[in-house]
């Protein structure tokens, strides 16, 4: 806030040098206040808990909203595992590419 009790905007560099940090680490505290607020952390709670316990907060979030493959799960009832097993692939030969070739 300046004097007139305006909010003032600086770049990451000037943020960075003003709080004493580097401009990888405000920019690191950034993103994890942003994903803290997307997933629903309680920053009242724990405001006297260090950053640590806002990145665990966001990585178990981040794991429960995705499975062990890195994908986004899926519903036990999900009709493509069933898709898959009674509709059978199209398989294509070699031989049947060669003769549409020749």
């Amino acid at each position: 806030m300046d004097g007139n009790g305006d909010s003032v905007r600086y770049s990451l560099e000037e943020a960075a040098e003003k709080v004493g940090i580097s401009k990888k680490s405000l920019d690191d505290y950034m993103l994890q206040l942003k994903l803290g607020r997307k997933y629903g952390f309680n920053f009242q709670e724990n405001k006297d808990k260090n950053v640590g316990v806002l990145r665990t907060f966001i990585k178990e979030r981040r794991k429960n909203e995705k499975g062990a493959t890195g994908k986004p799960k899926k519903d036990k009832d999900d009709s493509t595992k069933l898709e898959r097993i009674l509709v059978p692939k199209k398989r294509t030969s070699k031989v049947k590419k060669e003769k549409k070739q020749a």
